[in-house]
């Protein structure tokens, strides 16, 4: 008999027992980054430190296999076998929790958007301006793409083919663009800039955009340079300048680029009239 520990369909599934601001914190109040909080909910699940039966605990280590196994490899290399041997259960196993891998990685998917929402920048950051914060939470979004590249490729995989895997990939996208709109919208000390508003704004609609997003993960997150954190902000400015560029056919305000990114001094040809 199937253990139902969550509601596949509803928009905001999390881990049974896991709420999704729980699982923003680690011990001590320290904080988890974006694209690492659904792992550390599930091994809580798979330790039992919500009180999880066998049953659960196991339905867990299954979907930590499953999320190891895309984060590893693409989604057309993920097996019952593969996932149960990480999961170190016996094959049969698979079919008292799930129907199918098509079920298993979707509720997988559906879990980390609902858990891996909102950048968790430590409480207690200050930040002198707007652009700073906006650009801070920017660069995390940033990071877990770096993190979790063959994850989110997966995603994209399915989401072609998978109206539901698609619309959990609308969700998680629309939640960032919001969370950047809320941080601009409840700004009080000053308004946004023109000309940052236009380039978070359009580089956030970025991720919604399966070309510029493929181009992202594909193609600058590359077997190069894969974990390397320094390359966030630069990547960060990259994809909005981009945006900008396919929008506008202009670039965004330099002043909105680091002093030392590659960007600076690369001009866009004025269009002839």
């Amino acid at each position: 008999m199937r253990d139902e520990m969550t509601d596949r369909n509803a928009p905001n599934a999390s881990p049974a027992g896991t709420s999704a601001s729980q699982s923003q914190t680690g011990p001590a109040g320290s904080h988890l980054a974006l694209g690492d909080r659904y792992v550390a909910a599930l091994n809580a699940q798979i330790k039992g430190a919500g009180g999880e039966g066998k049953s659960a605990r196991t339905r867990a280590k299954l979907k930590r296999a499953a999320f190891d196994c895309l984060t590893e490899s693409d989604l057309a290399s993920l097996t019952i076998g593969s996932v149960t041997g990480k999961a170190k259960v016996a094959a049969g196993t698979f079919y008292l929790h799930f129907d199918s891998i098509r079920d298993l990685v979707l509720e997988v998917f559906s879990e980390f958007a609902a858990v891996d929402i909102a950048p968790a920048i430590p409480e207690g950051d200050e930040f002198v301006d707007l652009f700073s914060q906006m650009k801070a939470t920017f660069i995390e979004i940033v990071g877990a793409f770096r993190r979790r590249r063959m994850f989110f490729r997966s995603l994209f995989q399915m989401k072609r083919q998978d109206a539901e895997a698609n619309a959990v990939w609308l969700r998680l996208t629309a939640q960032w663009a919001e969370i950047l709109s809320t941080i601009a919208r409840d700004h009080a000390r000053q308004p946004v800039p023109a000309a940052f508003d236009r380039f978070i704004g359009h580089a956030t609609s970025a991720f919604a955009d399966e070309i510029m997003t493929r181009i992202y993960v594909d193609e600058i997150f590359g077997a190069a340079f894969p974990d390397d954190p320094r390359n966030d902000e630069h990547v960060a400015e990259l994809l909005a300048f981009t945006r900008h560029r396919m929008l506008f056919g202009s670039d965004p305000d330099p002043k909105l680029l680091t002093a030392n990114s590659p960007l600076n001094g690369f001009s866009y040809p004025a269009k002839r009239s």
